[in-house]
């Protein structure tokens, strides 16, 4: 358990540091150390059931009389020993595992729904997983109070009880004590619990590898039509259709003779197949991050996409300079940063900002 507890630390600390503090491409390390948390809980779980003696749940002093009489021992400044838990450590451990599940099942719910990413990718619509992740967020505040109650409890504790709990945590002794609950020092079942845990990741492992290999349900496969492709992306960027609704899409259509104090004239036939296939798979068809917030348009330029919004809010915080590097020329050129801006996809792992603002 203590190899347990300090992995849970360093990939809980790692979870935070890179949900709140990390730019938006490093969501990649986030969703692993989401992964490795969801190990190490079921681990705990499993352990709890299987594990020696002061480890399983049914051993933890978290009864009303065994939680006050804790209480008043240390009110009294005369605290009782546990060689596990005592009754408010214990109470913590489920109030933790009970958090970090919750905060695991958002998390994943809101990695499928509203980037499509994961092995609910294909279930999630994009309003859920967005709700998903807003409860992820309020858990995440949830589960930091808990961790500073927690090492607040331990500071106490050890101060109390004349005890170094965390190194403890570490060495895996405590000072010898009459122990409270000496009565629960049985022996670990470690095969069993080897067993267990074996086949509980070889179930959620291949429910996972079969669940990933359904394609994402906000997504639609197309084909670009070729005069868009070359009539289009010979100026800029062929944008995905997913980017705007289809009222801005016919507005732009129908204005290619002054198309953004351009002359973009096509001919009829061109603008009409054009304008049929960007309106078909115009943002309100998709079901997308992307296509989500960027179908709402800005009052005064609706046929603009880097003026929506959304764009603006996503963008606001890039230096200018970083619009005129070569290597992106303007605000519209989403390829040279977003990877996968051609098929719609805006995945943040996916965004590749150049290093210097000239490069």
């Amino acid at each position: 358990l203590r190899l347990f507890h300090w992995l849970l630390v360093a990939g809980i600390a790692t979870a935070l540091l890179t949900g709140f503090f990390a730019p938006e491409w490093w969501l990649s390390v986030h969703v692993w150390a989401g992964y490795g948390i969801a190990g190490l809980a079921l681990f705990r779980i499993v352990w709890g059931f299987a594990g020696p003696g002061p480890a399983r749940f049914a051993n933890f002093p978290v009864s009303p009389s065994q939680v006050l009489t804790h209480i008043r021992h240390i009110w009294g400044g005369n605290p009782l020993h546990f060689a596990g838990h005592n009754p408010l450590g214990a109470l913590m451990v489920f109030g933790l595992i009970g958090v970090i599940a919750l905060i695991l099942l958002s998390g994943m719910v809101g990695l499928g729904g509203q980037e499509n990413l994961g092995f609910l990718a294909g279930f999630v619509p994009y309003r859920q997983g967005a709700a998903a992740l807003e409860l992820h967020e309020v858990l995440s505040f949830v589960l930091l109070a808990m961790i500073g109650l927690h090492v607040s409890g331990v500071a106490a504790e050890s101060l109390l009880s004349r005890s170094n709990l965390v190194r403890a945590m570490i060495t895996g002794r405590k000072p010898a004590h009459d122990f409270a609950d000496h009565g629960v020092l049985a022996p670990a079942s470690m095969v069993k619990g080897a067993l267990v845990l074996a086949a509980a990741f070889a179930l959620v492992g291949l429910n996972i590898w079969d669940l990933s290999r359904k394609p994402a349900s906000g997504f639609i496969t197309i084909s670009t039509p070729a005069d868009y492709a070359s009539e289009c992306g010979d100026c800029h960027h062929a944008y995905h259709p997913s980017l705007l609704p289809a009222a801005s899409w016919r507005g732009i259509m129908a204005g290619l003779e002054d198309h953004f104090g351009e002359d973009a004239s096509l001919e009829p036939k061109a603008v009409r197949e054009i304008s049929d296939w960007l309106v078909a798979h115009a943002s309100e068809n998709w079901d997308t991050e992307a296509a989500n917030n960027l179908r709402r348009v800005s009052a005064e330029n609706p046929w603009r996409i880097t003026a929506s919004p959304y764009w603006v809010r996503r963008h606001q915080g890039l230096d200018a300079a970083l619009f005129k590097a070569m290597a992106v020329g303007s605000k519209g050129n989403c390829i040279a940063c977003h990877q996968d801006a051609s098929l719609g996809r805006f995945e943040d792992r996916n965004i590749n900002l150049p290093t210097t603002p000239n490069s």
